[in-house]
Formats: structure tokens, sequence, C-alpha cells
């Protein structure tokens, strides 16, 4: 079976590369037109599994919408053990994974908030370990 891997200081993950295929299209007006067309280029090409090159960092959004969907593998060097996407603890970055899921009361403290033109103006998500190591975190959104 083909296996995509991305490395980075923290992690090592392993996808199926048909997982991985499957999701590219979605983010392809993500990742533009030309950093898509290559890692397609990339997959298509070769007949056994394939390391993901550093300078495609932007894959580490396809990664973490896999890791959401709970599929593939996540090594973590700092434990130096494997672990299954399900077995992973998502934490909140910033004010949520999307601008739609403000926890802010209606009461004072938004209605302060919209006064002075101040929004929250990110969020997005983040997984750990069971060791609590961070593996992965992204802003997903920015007002």
């Amino acid at each position: 079976m083909r296996e995509v891997y991305f490395d980075t200081e923290t992690t090592i993950f392993r996808f199926c590369h048909d997982d991985v295929v499957g999701r590219l299209s979605y983010y392809e007006s993500t990742l533009g037109s030309t950093e898509a067309t290559t890692l397609r280029h990339l997959l298509s090409h070769s007949d056994h599994s394939i390391i993901i090159p550093r300078e495609h960092y932007r894959f580490a959004y396809l990664a973490l919408d896999l890791i959401e969907q709970r599929k593939g593998v996540v090594y973590c060097k700092a434990c130096k053990r494997y672990y299954v996407a399900k077995e992973l603890k998502r934490v909140v970055v910033g004010h949520g994974g999307s601008p739609f899921s403000l926890n802010v009361k209606v009461g004072g403290r938004l209605r302060r908030l919209s006064k002075k033109g101040r929004l929250p103006a990110f969020g997005g998500k983040r997984y750990r370990c069971p060791g609590a190591h961070d593996l992965i975190g992204l802003v997903t959104w920015k007002t």
C-alpha cells in the first residue's frame, strides 16, 4: 500500500495515498494552483510511498483535515511513539474552529467589542498526543 509522509519538527504524519488524493481536490483552491499541481504531480508519478518536501508547508492544512477525519497515523518525536488519529486530543486555537462558532455573550461583551470595531481576529485547531505534546496547530480563519 502506498503511503504519504509529512515530516515536521515535532511530528511525522503517515496517511494512505488514496485519502490524500481524495482530499487534494478540495484543497486545490486553498493551496493555490501551482502548489496543488506540484503535489498532484508528486503523488501521481510514484508507485512507492512518498515524503512531502518541507517546502510544501501548506500541506499541513490537508494533514490537519485528515487528522480531524480520524485518518492516518502520527509519530510524536517527543514521546517516540505512534498514535492513530483517534487517540489525539483536539484543542481550540484562538477563538475556535470557525468564526461562526464564537461563544460570546450577546449582553455586554459583544456589544463592547462591536462598538470599538474589534471582533475576534482568528481561530483554529491544534492536536496533541496523549502525552500532551503539540503535534499540529494551525490558524484556519481570520477576520
